[in-house]
């Protein structure tokens, strides 16, 4: 699948609220994009001009002497929707009590609509709400309508405002206009690295970006994904300066002495995860760490400048694992293929010892990341078996991983070559996970909430998609994965992919990764609607058709990561295969389809 860039006005909403929750210590002068009143200590930038492109003008002034209510409301909802230190200017609407105890940091309401008067001195805000953001800075959509009464009193001869919604009230084209989504890195299973999204507004200084980042990942991850991942970092690490500094591409993290003790292990993934945060803002080629203003010595540093190139970080740390080639795996009859799915007119050929053979009918099936392991649920769904991808002995190795269970879904292999499976036993679903010891029956809430008919681990093995059947309705959701002590799957949140304002799919079939935070989604607007693939990002804040080709009839996907191919198959058992800019006929007569991870 090629990523393709979203039409301006298309992407979905991306909070201002981590401003909010920074300001306090983001030293960031904002200037030339939005014109607003800041203070605070200017930062070294030095051997770079950064630009500010396509930069607005916002006018975010306090209120004037004899504004009346109307005016007053309209003010307060343009200083609360453009970023300003301490939302200043947005308290000078509020009567002084309502200032006091109004907190910005509370939360976000993105909305829709225009407030209305009525009488002399009531004010309403009737819209709609289109997302929300917590105070951990997740973003969460929604669909509701809105209602706000603004309480308009005359204080000292003045109209403001007496009851504010808690936290920002935040418009729809200030998201569409100012924000861009980030991820700041923590890791999973103690091994590589795992997003969490956050929000910032487009600064026009790519070191305050990198400040407020920086900062934002000392913080910590949200409260949704903590108990997934853990951080390398020390929990009081803090900047031992107030900010991140940027001279010739060189970011500079003054880092205060808590980051000293760790073994050189501990350095490594320190480092994976402040380069990996850090060069998402433009313009960095290297990161060298400070503390106590002398050279701190990590893992790939140069050993005369200490300075860490941004692609000096092993590749096992990767969100997305390095794949073992571009192998497709096809059934078609009986017998699992070869395909090579880079092919103009592609060619298969059948897969080595018995599963090659057809003596398995194979109704779905899955393979490692690393190409060498196969996984195949046969007999009617009620058998899970496992051979190698190389195997050429009569048996190829085969062996069974599970039996008496019932309506198995498609496995799979996570990053770190466990083998999962969903099935029906004694009754109800169980998920399993198979690794190198004892199978282990994983808990969690989750498969009582609704019947799972699609699950996919993500690219970074510390979340899952799952599609949902609950009464008549399909929905898509993630959980986490839980590591910790006894494995667990927990933490459902579901998506609301049926949102008024944007693309709505309300019937859901199948979903994979395409990237670390991105899905590739089968689904469609409504129940009799053709089923088309959507790209869904982790939060559904983003929801973009990712084309559809005529009479296809699709009823399962396929996704390679890192290359992002995909493969469509359609009810016939012709498959479709996107080429970047249309889907395209591929090979035909298959039940099933996968490629590695």
């Amino acid at each position: 699948m090629t990523v393709r860039p979203i039409a301006e006005g298309k992407q979905r909403l991306k909070s201002p609220f981590v401003v909010a929750l920074v300001a306090a210590c983001c030293v960031a002068v904002l200037s030339g994009c939005v014109s607003v009143p800041t203070s605070g200590p200017a930062e070294r930038i030095e051997g770079q001009a950064p630009a500010c492109r396509n930069c607005v003008n916002v006018d975010v002034a306090p209120p004037s002497f004899g504004d009346e209510p109307k005016r007053i409301v309209e003010g307060y909802l343009r200083a609360t929707s453009n970023y300003q230190p301490n939302y200043a200017i947005a308290k000078q609407y509020l009567t002084k009590a309502a200032a006091e105890k109004w907190r910005p940091e509370d939360g976000a309401s993105i909305y829709s609509g225009t407030p209305t008067a009525s009488g002399k001195s009531t004010v309403m805000l009737d819209g709609r709400l289109i997302g929300s953001l917590g105070s951990d800075r997740t973003y969460t959509a929604k669909n509701a309508p809105l209602k706000v009464n603004f309480g308009m009193v005359s204080e000292d001869g003045e109209w403001r405002i007496s009851k504010p919604p808690p936290g920002l009230l935040v418009a729809e084209y200030s998201f569409l206009t100012f924000y861009k989504s980030y991820n700041i890195y923590f890791i999973g299973n103690g091994t590589s690295l795992v997003p969490d999204p956050i929000y910032l507004p487009n600064l026009p200084s790519q070191a305050n970006i990198a400040s407020v980042l920086m900062k934002a990942l000392l913080s910590g991850p949200s409260k949704w994904l903590q108990p997934a991942v853990t951080s390398a970092i020390p929990a009081n690490t803090a900047l031992s300066v107030d900010s991140v500094t940027l001279q010739d591409g060189v970011a500079e993290v003054p880092l205060s002495d808590a980051v000293l003790p760790l073994n050189d292990r501990q350095r490594s993934l320190l480092t994976a995860q402040v380069v990996y945060t850090l060069k998402q803002a433009a313009g960095i080629d290297s990161v060298v760490f400070k503390v106590n203003q002398k050279p701190f010595s990590v893992p790939g540093a140069d050993a005369d400048s200490f300075e860490v190139p941004v692609d000096a970080v092993p590749p096992d740390v990767d969100p997305i694992p390095f794949g073992a080639g571009e192998q497709l795996y096809a059934v078609r009859g009986k017998a699992v293929q070869l395909v090579d799915a880079n092919a103009g007119s592609p060619n298969a050929r059948p897969m080595l010892g018995p599963l090659g053979l057809g003596k398995y009918d194979v109704e779905s099936l899955a393979v490692s990341v690393t190409n060498t392991d196969i996984a195949v649920v046969t007999d009617g769904g009620t058998m899970l078996r496992k051979a190698f991808t190389s195997a050429s002995t009569p048996n190829g190795n085969m062996s069974t991983v599970t039996s008496g269970v019932t309506e198995l879904l498609r496995p799979q292999f996570s990053r770190y070559g466990e083998l999962w499976a969903l099935g029906r036993l004694g009754g109800r679903q169980r998920l399993w996970m198979f690794g190198a010891g004892k199978p282990i029956e994983v808990g969690g809430p989750i498969l009582a909430g609704g019947t799972v008919s699609a699950f996919k681990i993500s690219p970074d093995g510390a979340r899952m998609a799952l599609v949902r059947t609950t009464g008549s309705r399909t929905e898509l959701g993630i959980a986490r994965i839980n590591r910790s002590d006894k494995i667990t799957v927990d933490g459902w949140r579901p998506l609301d992919t049926n949102q008024s304002n944007t693309l709505s799919i309300s019937r859901i079939q199948d979903v994979g990764w395409l990237d670390a935070t991105d899905m590739l989604v089968l689904g469609a607007s409504s129940p009799g609607a053709a089923l088309a693939p959507y790209r869904v990002s982790e939060d559904a804040s983003r929801i973009t058709p990712e084309g559809e080709p005529s009479n296809w009839d699709a009823v399962e996907l396929s996704v390679l990561l890192g290359g992002q191919t995909a493969i469509i198959i359609g009810r016939s058992g012709q498959t479709w295969k996107d080429d970047g800019t249309q889907w395209l006929p591929f090979i035909d007569k298959c039940k099933t389809v996968a490629f590695p991870g």
